[in-house]
């Protein structure tokens, strides 16, 4: 549920966590959001750092300059201008992605599970053919950027899309860099090898995450997603996948980056109608 106000919940002596509900909802989603932009716009002095989540928004503070019950009170404040947002500002960010690569089929194999992508056309009856087919048919929302850096999680924007997947029932020990991966009906990604239970859709030729910030993309943040912007995935092969990893290591690569909005009222009437035509 989306609750009608905002709970806030105290993290230690430098953290305040304003959540707005309990489900996973991109109207929940906009409100995080809203309130984000709503302080980057006009700052509460005090308040150090923001990290919007799928249903809340973390808020650190200076407690020498603005004390907890004073930065509630502030943002209480906001809370009506947080509701209000239904067309947030959203670039739309194009990857080029292998489906079904062969980096994603080792890894399942080293960890006893079945390839993914089979495993996955499998339990949804249909192929991997439909699962790329629904998978990069659809945009991608992202809610939240952390656990790793460059890591994310993003909700479809297709409202009837309908590919599901399980966790691994034991975490694998190690996956592979720039991975996708899907578990629920969320999207997120490997930027850097490490462990995980997702299933995996494949890898992208280019970073998401450059600690060393070679590609210009970079120059602001060693980190590309953000909280409130669109992905798409194209599906390309093995050539094209050889060919832009070589172009991204030549720095020659040029990321598909568009700015613009997107309408949460959209979104709400296009949920509407999927919802009346599977009544």
């Amino acid at each position: 549920m989306i609750y009608d106000r905002p709970i806030y919940r105290s993290l230690g002596d430098m953290f305040v966590d304003v959540e707005f509900g309990d489900e996973l909802h991109l109207a929940l989603n906009f409100r995080v959001i809203g309130l984000n932009l709503s302080l980057a716009a006009h700052p509460i002095p005090g308040v150090t750092e923001t990290v919007p989540s799928n249903r809340a928004l973390m808020i650190a503070y200076d407690s020498a300059i603005i004390r907890h019950d004073a930065l509630i009170d502030a943002l209480r404040e906001r809370e009506d201008e947080a509701t209000r947002l239904r067309n947030a500002p959203s670039r739309l960010v194009t990857i080029p992605f292998w489906y079904n690569d062969p980096w994603s089929d080792e890894c399942a194999k080293a960890h006893g599970a079945p390839n993914n992508m089979e495993y996955l056309a499998e339990i949804n009856s249909t192929t991997i053919v439909g699962v790329i087919a629904a998978h990069s048919g659809t945009e991608w929302w992202v809610t939240s950027v952390g656990f790793q850096p460059g890591c994310y999680q993003a909700l479809p924007l297709d409202p009837a899309f309908a590919i599901s997947a399980p966790k691994y029932p034991r975490p694998r020990q190690w996956t592979p860099e720039r991975i996708l991966c899907l578990a629920g009906k969320i999207t997120s990604f490997y930027p850097v090898r490490s462990p995980g239970g997702y299933q995996l859709l494949g890898r992208t030729p280019v970073d998401l995450y450059d600690p060393r910030q070679r590609n210009a993309v970079f120059r602001e943040s060693p980190v590309l997603p953000i909280a409130g912007e669109r992905h798409r995935y194209v599906p390309i092969g093995e050539a094209e996948y050889h060919d832009v990893r070589a172009a991204y290591e030549a720095g020659a690569y040029r990321y598909d980056i568009a700015e613009g909005h997107y309408s949460l009222d959209d979104y709400l009437a296009r949920l509407d109608a999927v919802a009346a035509g599977g009544a």
